[in-house]
């Protein structure tokens, strides 16, 4: 028989993981990079629902990469639809010592998310949105993802 005690742990576990479950996110959606070796004319493209309602949205960029990427930043291109110009993401994964700003590492793997600019729907057409680097390096070594997150604002 399970004591009280033990039925509310679970009940507020299950309570937590109900609610953290419910969020704005409306695409969430990471794509691989080749053999970790990312080309400037290797842009990922990430196809959005064309049921997805007119309006402004947040978006993120997610960025996944092994202790091989060479560099403290990332420069990227973001072109979404109804901008006239791409927006330009730099983006910094290492501090001035050295040591890698992710949010976690999973055997020697990094994972960032930063806020990009805004995306604006104006209609059902709107529905990809393009990244690419604009790195010197070709290709870029040690980026292993790229993801893209957007959600009601």
């Amino acid at each position: 028989m399970i004591n009280n005690s033990f039925k509310y742990i679970i009940f507020t576990l299950f309570a937590i993981a109900l609610y953290s479950c419910n969020t704005n996110t409306i695409y969430h959606k990471y794509q691989p990079v080749s053999d970790d070796r990312w080309y400037r004319e290797d842009t990922l493209y990430f196809f959005i629902s064309d049921s997805l309602k007119t309006g402004v949205y947040n978006t993120e960029i997610g960025i996944r990469h092994t202790e091989d990427y060479p560099y403290k930043d990332l420069w990227l291109s973001v072109v979404t639809p109804n901008n006239d110009k791409a927006d330009t993401i730099h983006i910094y994964m290492a501090n001035d010592r050295g040591n890698w700003n992710s949010s976690g590492s999973t055997g020697g793997y990094f994972q960032y998310s930063v806020p990009a600019n805004d995306f604006n729907c104006l209609s059902k057409n709107d529905s990809i949105i393009k990244i690419c680097h604009i790195m010197n390096d070709n290709p870029l070594i040690g980026i292993t993802d790229i993801g893209l997150r957007i959600t009601r604002k």
